[in-house]
Formats: structure tokens, sequence, C-alpha cells
């Protein structure tokens, strides 16, 4: 007798769901696209599905498929079983997943007239198209369970175990069909990329420069303001990977990232950057007012720089250079301290550098005909040229500050300072060297407190740093 099977498309063959999929574009790509799917949802979910079908054009081949599930279904139909595609999702994008795949024998979706195929309304119309003859689902969640109680048997597709407990309950045949993934804990650690983090480190920067260490308060409100940034930027990376789902899916490394792989659901994304945005914004509130004005300008600028900015030459890495230098800014705003001239210098020609850094490793990744962000492989020595030059101006403006009037109030010895001066000519002299080498595998920020060599460099600067501080009282 032939098998027949009835395969789930969202969650199941798919780890994403297409309603989803097609609303958060809709929202995010089109002016006043929320009140759209607000209207479509109050008329009901037949609706909201195929309005969403009518204006919302998904690329079936970026979907993140379930690979084990495909091949098991290949060795089901090697066998000789009729194997059909059983879906809430509107009919069109359920058609569009048929066809791109290919080797389904019909497809059942919910058509734009109604019903909606979901729970008992799908069992239904299953039983209908094999003749009241047995037949096995396969799905993935409780919302399945109501369809099992019409099916012979159950492929279970990386079902919790309470589900797998409650078809045992109804005395369905199970296969139990568990396919590798990644943990939720690391998916939403590499989502809220908690490694880039350390580039909220700058924050606590002024508080070493205007000697307030040892200030309980200062140091409280630099703690806060380093988790203020963190969970802000973090809210922005989800919002960003909401919004750039396509383009990940088609890069041949983001495509794993969390959203795009489908680890993390898309509502679930859309709580998490919701709760840890507002999370973010509540701490810089408590830092200040001014604090929170701040975050929110950082929040604008990096949103400028997400979508447009990054694209354009020269203007990209200044407005990098400017992300970085604001923090510091930001950590002389929640301490209360005024940012010295010296110290926005050095920044502004510092990170300059690093962001020339950035630019000019992706050039080396690309090869000899290849563009990254509108800088062809030409300009890397002109990249190379900026970036070096405003690397050593760093340097120099840190020399110049040593001799100041400025750093003879701030350290009792401050000429110790020059001993600093060889280690931050070695280390960014060596940061270009590996970058020319094309051995600059991340962002020079993140290199920079990650490489045992550059670590131990900072930490020289930093006995530097102590000595001129407190010698000589």
């Amino acid at each position: 007798m032939t098998e027949k099977i009835a395969v789930d498309l969202d969650g199941t063959l798919i780890r994403s769901d297409l309603l989803w999929e097609s609303a958060v574009r809709h929202v995010l790509r089109t002016p006043l696209g929320w009140a759209d799917v607000l209207a479509w949802t109050a008329r009901g979910p037949v609706e909201l599905k195929s309005r969403l079908a009518e204006r919302v054009d998904l690329d079936m081949s970026l979907l993140p498929y379930n690979a084990g599930l495909l091949a098991l279904l290949e060795e089901r139909r090697a066998e000789g079983a009729e194997i059909v595609l059983a879906t809430a999702a509107s009919r069109p994008y359920a058609e569009a997943v048929a066809a791109h795949l290919g080797g389904f024998d019909a497809v059942i979706a919910t058509p734009p007239e109604g019903p909606n195929l979901r729970s008992a309304e799908k069992a239904r119309a299953v039983d209908e198209h094999f003749g009241g003859g047995p037949w096995t689902y396969a799905g993935d969640s409780v919302k399945d369970l109501s369809v099992w109680e019409g099916a012979a048997a159950a492929i279970a597709v990386d079902a919790p175990r309470s589900v797998r407990g409650r078809l045992a309950d109804q005395g369905i045949p199970v296969v139990d069909a568990d396919f590798p993934r990644r943990s939720k804990a690391r998916a939403w650690i590499s989502q809220l990329r908690v490694h880039q983090w350390a580039k909220n480190l700058l924050v606590f920067v002024p508080l070493a420069t205007a000697q307030l260490l040892a200030d309980p308060a200062a140091l409280l409100s630099a703690v806060l303001a380093f988790l203020a940034f963190s969970l802000t930027a973090s809210s922005v990376y989800i919002w960003n990977d909401l919004t750039d789902i396509d383009a990940d899916r088609r890069h041949r490394s983001k495509r794993h990232r969390p959203i795009a792989a489908g680890t993390i659901p898309i509502p679930h994304a859309i709580v998490g950057g919701t709760v840890v945005g507002l999370a973010g914004l509540g701490l810089a509130l408590v830092v200040g007012p001014w604090f929170l004005v701040t975050i929110l300008a950082y929040v604008v600028m990096t949103t400028l720089y997400s979508f447009w900015l990054k694209r354009k030459v020269i203007i990209d890495v200044t407005t990098l250079a400017l992300l970085y230098t604001w923090r510091l800014v930001a950590g002389c705003i929640a301490i209360a301290v005024v940012p010295t001239i010296w110290l926005l210098a050095f920044a502004a020609f510092f990170f300059f550098g690093l962001a020339l850094v950035k630019r000019y490793s992706e050039l080396y990744a690309v090869g000899a005909k290849g563009t990254a962000r509108g800088y062809e492989r030409g300009d890397a020595q002109l990249v190379l040229a900026l970036g070096v030059a405003s690397s050593l101006i760093a340097v120099l403006v840190f020399v110049l500050y040593i001799d100041s009037a400025a750093s003879d109030e701030a350290y009792r010895i401050p000429q110790i300072l020059w001993l600093a001066v060889p280690l931050l000519l070695y280390w960014v002299s060596r940061l270009w060297l590996v970058t020319i080498r094309g051995e600059m595998h991340d962002d020079p920020l993140i290199y920079a407190v990650r490489n045992r060599v550059s670590l131990a460099t900072f930490g020289l600067i930093a006995i530097v740093w102590i000595a001129a501080t407190v010698l000589g009282g």
C-alpha cells in the first residue's frame, strides 16, 4: 500500500514561518506597513495572509529549509510514498515553495477566499485529499496535535518532549525526526553580538583619564553606561538583522546568523529586540537624561550607517570613527566630566585609522578584481596611506599632550608617559603589518582586546599610566 504523507511547512519544512517572514518585511520596508498589518489582522487571518502574499515577494530559494527532513522525505519518495505539502500558509507562497523544492504531489494551503487551513481544518482537508485512507503527518509543535488526531502516524520533527508525550498518550505511532541545530542559548549570545560589547569598554576610558577610578559613584555610572550601550547596540543588531534577512541569507557566512538561519524565530527576535532595547534605554535614563540623549543619538547614527552611510566611500569610515569616539563622549557624560580637546583629537585620528584598517582588510579579502562597500581594489593604496598616516598622527597628538599644561595638571610625573610612545608606535605598526598580510579577520577593536600581543602591549601602557599617576607623591 502506498504511504501517504502530509508535510507541514512553517516550523517543520522550514525553520521559520511565512506569515512572520512576509509581515516583518512589509512592516520594516513599507511606510505605514504596520498600519496595514493591523487593519488586515482585524479582518481575520485569511485576509492578513492573502494581502501579505499579494504585496510581499518572498524568495523561496533563500528560506532556511530543514535539510534533514528533506533528506528523509526524499527517502520516502524513493520508496513510492505520495507526499503533499499541507500548510495554513497562503496558497501562493505554498505553491512557490513546492515549485522550488519539487517532489510534492499536491499542495494543500489556505486559499484567498478561505478557510484558514490550520488545526482541524487542515486535518479535514488532508483527509479529504487522501480519500479517507490512512495518512502520516509531519509536524513540529503543539499546534499540530489537532492535525495528528486525524492521522494514522506521526513524524515529529524536532518536536518538544511535551508534544511527543501527548502523541504517545493519543496512541499514535511516532517517528522521531530530530536534526542537529544550534542551541537557543548560544544562538541568543551570537544574536546579541556579546563579543561586540568589547567596543563599549571605551566608556571606561574617561574614568581613567579623569583619575576617577577610585570614585565609587563614578565607577557605578560607568558600569551602567557600559551596560546601557551594550544592550542598546544589541537591540540595534537584532533589528538590523530582521531588516537585512534576505541579504544575510545570500551571504556565505551571514546566512548562519540566528535570525537568517531560523534558529531564533522572527517573533522571538521582535520581542527580544524590543525588550533589550528598552532595558538599555532604561539604564541610560538611570545614568542621566543627557546620557539617554547620547544613547539615542548613537542609535540614530548607527542606523543611518547601517542603511545608508556604510555604502558611501570615505563617509563610511568617518562615521565609524565618529561612532567609536562617541563612546568616549558618552563615557564623559556618564561621569559628568568635560572631554578634553586632547582626548577628542587622539580618538578622532586613532579611530579613523582603525576604520581604515577594517576597510583595507575587506579589500584584501575580495582579491584583485573585487569591490568592498564601494571601494575598488585600486583604492587599497590610498586607504593604506590614509590609515597609516591617521594612526601615526594619533601617536603625535599623544606626544604633544605629554608636553602640555594639561598633562602637568593630570599626572604627578607626566614625563613617564613617554614610555608609552614606543609602545603605541609598536602597536599601530604591528596592526597595519597584520592587516597588510591579510591576517586581520575581525573588527580591529575586537582584535585589540583578543590578541595576546595586543593585550600585553596595552597592559604595559596601563602600567606606564599608573606609574605616571601615583609616583612622585
